[in-house]
């Protein structure tokens, strides 16, 4: 178990190749965390809400392996797919940093480009970031802000 990331380009689809994934095994993330959070690079939000099922009528089973729902029903599940999108998706309109919760919760929230762009201006002015990527010991931080940087060019991330 643990925590996979996984760059997306411009378009929302997933980039392909493995310079355009992290894994972090979920004993190591919490090591990231702590040096992000040290460097100033997070933000403590609340984790969202997605919207509920009954909400818009639907139960998990209508979302089972070959059910055929009616046009209304699929309507509505067109409907709360959109809803659930946007909550993955959302961001700050002016983030200071990547909300905490987009990193632990696996369920795929996207850590947009404004959100890591925050966050790496943040580290760059630490007076500390001139030996935090030098190769000695676990290579983990210096991999780690490659794919960040990489991520920041193209379209975010999201953590599954």
């Amino acid at each position: 178990m643990g925590y996979d990331m996984y760059i997306q380009n411009p378009d929302g689809k997933l980039a392909e190749g493995d310079e355009n994934s992290f894994r972090f095994a979920w004993t190591a993330l919490p090591r990231t965390l702590d040096a992000m959070a040290n460097f100033g690079m997070l933000t403590e939000l609340p984790v969202p809400s997605v919207p509920p099922l009954t909400a818009y009528g639907l139960t998990a089973q209508d979302f089972g392996h070959g059910v055929q729902p009616d046009q209304a029903t699929a309507n509505r599940i067109a409907e709360y797919r959109v809803a659930y999108q946007a909550v993955m998706d959302a961001a700050e309109p002016q983030p200071t940093g990547i909300p905490t919760y987009k990193l632990q919760v696996n369920v795929g929230f996207l850590v947009s480009v404004a959100e890591i762009s925050a966050a790496l201006t943040t580290y760059q002015a630490h007076p500390n970031v001139d030996i935090a990527e030098m190769p000695m010991g676990d290579s983990t931080w210096r991999h780690w802000m490659a794919f960040l940087r990489r991520a920041q060019t193209r379209g975010g991330f999201r953590t599954y």
